[in-house]
């Protein structure tokens, strides 16, 4: 199964500390933005840091304590494709939310398990993950059709 993970994580570009090791774990806080989100339940605006660069994304909420209720961590997947993860080091329970380039959800993950090596995602053509803490996708709502406003298609 270690193979099959690190296959997946080759193929689609999260190689993650399987392969490399992160420069600073856990890496410092990133760039935030507001992310306007649009659920059954509301309009509510995210504050997530920006994981762009190839390291950002291996290494992720790594080693990240707590995320706040409005928190969280976009991952940047372009050029859009198939995702998946995995919670290596991480001790927080989370949501992974898979974005198309429209802004849509398209699958979501509930309450990934910390320190899991289980890929997580889809095969679907994914453009954004935004990672929040666990509860928060059903607490604001979030489900498949929400629409969020990515940062980088204003």
């Amino acid at each position: 199964m270690p193979a099959l993970i690190l296959l997946l994580a080759l193929l689609t570009g999260l190689v993650g500390d399987v392969v490399q090791a992160c420069s600073a774990f856990p890496q410092p806080e990133l760039p935030k933005v507001n992310m306007p989100l649009t659920t059954a339940k509301g309009d509510f605006v995210l504050r997530v840091e920006l994981a762009a660069s190839g390291e950002e994304k291996n290494c992720g909420l790594m080693g990240r304590p707590r995320l706040p209720d409005h928190g969280g961590m976009l991952f940047d997947m372009r050029p859009a494709g198939p995702a998946h993860f995995w919670m290596e080091n991480t001790p927080q329970p989370l949501d992974m939310v898979f974005i198309n380039r429209a802004g849509q959800v398209i699958y979501i993950e509930y309450k990934a398990e910390p320190f899991s090596t289980e890929s997580r995602g889809t095969s679907k053509q994914v453009a954004a993950v935004l990672e929040i803490a666990a509860g928060n996708a059903d607490k604001l709502g979030i489900e498949v059709g929400s629409s969020l406003k990515l940062p980088w298609f204003r």
